[in-house]
């Protein structure tokens, strides 16, 4: 591996050398149109280059503007699924507290009449239950 790093280098230190010794040979016209040409390919180089950075700027900015616009769109639906959910959860607590509350009130309605029944009979007896302590005596020593 070192060895071709080397001839690598050396390649492009011979291709070098050779390039300069040539330019140098080249009369004074055949220079500046070299040199000329080689400043209007780099300048046209850099162009390209920043034309492209800023294109992938614009890209970038595009996506991001699309991923806010959906996050947006899924954070907002996300919510409303939410909610919808609440309201659902709500109204059935709302009707089984409703259905438990209105079986109570029916239970404790039949209760009441229950003991009104039972009242109006011992109401019919009239004879109150009276426990005298020397009845209970007499009774023991029976």
């Amino acid at each position: 591996m070192k060895k071709a790093g080397l001839f690598f280098m050396g390649l492009t230190a011979g291709a070098a050398t050779a390039a300069y010794v040539a330019y140098r040979k080249l009369d004074d016209d055949k220079a500046k149109k070299l040199v000329d040409t080689t400043k209007n390919a780099a300048n046209s180089f850099k162009d390209r280059a920043l034309d492209y950075a800023f294109y992938a700027m614009d890209s970038v900015d595009d996506a991001k503007q699309s991923l806010q616009s959906k996050t947006s769109d899924a954070t907002s639906k996300i919510k409303d699924a939410a909610c919808k959910a609440n309201d659902n959860v709500m109204n059935k607590a709302q009707y089984y507290y409703d259905e438990g509350s209105t079986q109570f009130h029916k239970a404790a309605n039949n209760l009441r009449e229950k003991s009104k029944d039972v009242d109006n009979k011992n109401d019919d007896d009239n004879e109150d239950v009276v426990v005298d302590p020397d009845f209970l005596k007499k009774d023991s020593e029976k």
